[in-house]
């Protein structure tokens, strides 16, 4: 099937706020149904008994209670950090391709993209409800079709979890979709574009991985 047909009903031409706002509105529902269904008193007790004593665990309730809106919040934050970096990377990766393409088109090609993780959290989401059981925070942080869950997560060190989370179907989507995109968008065929994807977002992507790891390691000394 060619790309063509594939991307015939996405156009790049939308304008950025609309994209951004449809994107934060979806991304709100979804973490909003997330903490309604997943995230109850019930829930933080079982997580944390016999690590906190109890006087400790409800204060920890009451502050997620006083503080859940922030959450909220933080959502355009960052998924506009998300986006300007990734068209920050294709727009590096174009320049020394020697493309030359306007950056606000690379910005509207990665909001498009970045819809591919909300389908992601969509059946995250589903996945939770229906084939899970929930008992603790750790069963929350499954990752649907992704390398880590073919792994004992108590058997990983900590700084590979999220490395290994990444590999997943909907981040090999995400590189498609964004190839397809920016393919219609310098006129080049979707070979070359994948090579610049390639050379582009994923040094961005390892770099963002390298970053996430050090954190990890630091947090946990």
């Amino acid at each position: 099937m060619s790309k063509e047909i594939i991307f015939r009903g996405i156009n790049v031409k939308n304008k950025s706020f609309e994209l951004f706002l449809l994107l934060i509105f979806l991304s709100v529902i979804t973490a909003f149904a997330f903490n309604y269904i997943f995230l109850s008193d019930e829930l933080l007790s079982l997580s944390f008994e016999g690590i906190l004593a109890s006087d400790r665990i409800n204060g920890m309730i009451e502050l997620s209670h006083k503080w859940q809106w922030v959450g909220y919040v933080l959502i355009p934050v960052m998924i506009l950090i998300r986006v300007g970096y990734t068209a920050a990377c294709l727009y590096m990766g174009c320049f020394i391709a020697e493309i030359r393409v306007h950056f606000g088109k690379l910005f509207k090609i990665a909001l498009l993209a970045d819809f591919v993780f909300v389908v992601a959290g969509i059946m995250k989401l589903v996945f939770l409800i229906f084939f899970k059981d929930i008992s603790t925070l750790d069963d929350l942080q499954f990752q649907p079709l992704s390398i880590m869950e073919l792994f004992d997560r108590s058997a990983i060190e900590p700084c590979y979890i999220y490395p290994l989370s990444v590999i997943n179907l909907f981040e090999l989507l995400y590189w498609l979709v964004l190839t397809g995109l920016l393919s219609e968008v310098i006129e080049k065929p979707f070979i070359k574009s994948l090579k610049t994807v390639i050379f582009s977002y994923g040094s961005g992507l390892l770099l963002w991985v390298l970053v996430g790891m050090f954190l990890t390691l630091n947090l946990l000394q």
